[in-house]
């Protein structure tokens, strides 16, 4: 279901998608390997196991700055962070990718300051504490970044945990809905089901699995129904994906989240689910540390959605016209068809009965459980349409999203 989303937001969706996955990869690895000189502390402990450290000009932002300002340099260093510091170079706060979604979400414009929204008293560590105490923080409090400051208060520096160790701890399960029968797309989908369709001369499911296991995603799921076994043998057990694959095969159509009963064994952590056309590049550890921090028992990832009215849209008030607005546009968020789940959740899908994940966020909602909302930066698209397709094949010509983003 659409929710009406204020103007001031439409701008961040067309002018800064961020950069996908792949490319935050590169970023991370180059500033790995380059010793970045103007940081002393860095030159000490460059390259140590598992810790990096970089340079501080990279990341630092006046508590002045827009919002703009600190997506720029979030997305321009590829960590993530944008560290907030006064004209002294004392740490006032921290702004991350998570805090720049929930300002957006509660309508804050591009040109609001940082310091209006972002994370006050962050948790920091003192020049000279032991690198393995470092480390040991990072990674004991399940956070990405720990800035460095002095006895004065001043940011000296910023230890963070590189994306490759991060991926090695991406232990959740992935569940793919591939079961549906693809009608919008026929006569394309009368011989093959929806997800092997060719997209840039690649099956859509192989770049969907491409990106999942960039990410660190491995064990995938896949619930099946029409045309399921072209899959499973196109597929197989996923080993030339560097994945492990489970089919859970339907027997009849059961929606979006009904075969989440059929799963053969019950996921012990956060899971995502997603639709099996739906082509992202949407960071999921984002998402997987949005839903952490949300306290809540799913989370639907949503995405923006602008509509032009092409009609003057009249206000009254009785009788009397009391506003005209010239063909406005409308901005909604709508349902992006990729979720995250808390296992207990299960218990609220029925067993072997058709079930969309509708109408499991409906129950949640109607029982007072905490449901949160993702919103998505990135390239997302729907390939449910033959002008979907088209536009797909088109952004995806190589079958390399990262080359693509510059489009979107």
């Amino acid at each position: 279901m659409a929710s009406a989303l204020c103007s001031p937001w439409d701008p961040y969706w067309s002018r800064y998608v961020s950069k996908t996955m792949n490319r935050h990869a590169r970023e991370l690895e180059s500033t790995r390997l380059e010793p970045w000189c103007s940081s002393p502390l860095a030159m000490s402990v460059h390259g140590w196991d598992g810790m990096t450290y970089i340079d501080t000009s990279r990341v630092v932002i006046a508590p002045e700055a827009a919002m703009r300002v600190a997506i720029e340099v979030i997305d321009g260093n590829g960590l993530k962070i944008a560290v907030v510091v006064t004209d002294e170079g004392k740490l006032v706060g921290i702004v991350t990718d998570g805090d720049i979604r929930r300002a957006l979400l509660a309508g804050l414009g591009l040109e609001t300051p940082v310091q209006e929204f972002m994370r006050q008293t962050p948790r920091s560590a003192m020049l000279g504490t032991e690198k393995s105490i470092l480390l040991g923080r990072l990674r004991h409090e399940q956070i990405l970044h720990l800035p460095i400051v002095d006895e004065a208060g001043i940011f000296r520096d910023l230890a963070y945990l590189p994306a490759f160790e991060q991926l090695l701890y991406q232990e959740n399960q992935v569940v793919i809905m591939a079961g549906g029968l693809g009608t919008r797309l026929r006569p394309l989908t009368e011989n093959v089901p929806k997800p092997l369709v060719s997209v840039g001369g690649r099956a859509l499911i192989d770049i969907i699995v491409d990106n999942l296991v960039a990410q660190g995603l491995t064990d995938i799921t896949l619930c099946v129904n029409y045309l399921g076994h072209m899959l499973e043998e196109h597929l197989g057990d996923g080993s030339k994906f560097g994945a492990r694959f489970t089919f859970v095969r339907e027997e009849e159509r059961m929606g979006t989240a009904g075969a989440l009963s059929l799963l053969p064994k019950a996921p012990t952590k956060s899971f995502f689910v997603m639709n099996g056309d739906i082509l992202t590049t949407v960071d999921f550890q984002a998402m997987l540390d949005f839903h952490r921090t949300s306290s809540a028992v799913a989370t639907m990832a949503v995405n923006n959605h602008s509509y032009e009215v092409p009609f003057g849209v009249v206000e009254v008030s009785g009788r009397h016209l009391t506003k005209l607005t010239e063909k406005p546009k409308c901005n909604f968020l709508v349902n992006a068809g990729i979720y995250l789940l808390e296992p207990e959740v299960l218990e609220h899908v029925p067993e072997r009965q058709f079930f969309d994940m509708t109408n499991l966020f409906d129950y949640l909602i109607e029982r007072q459980l905490s449901a949160a909302v993702f919103p998505v930066r990135e390239l997302w698209l729907d390939v449910g349409r033959h002008e979907d397709l088209i536009k797909a094949n088109d952004s995806f010509g190589d079958g390399d999203p990262s080359k693509q983003a510059a489009k979107w």
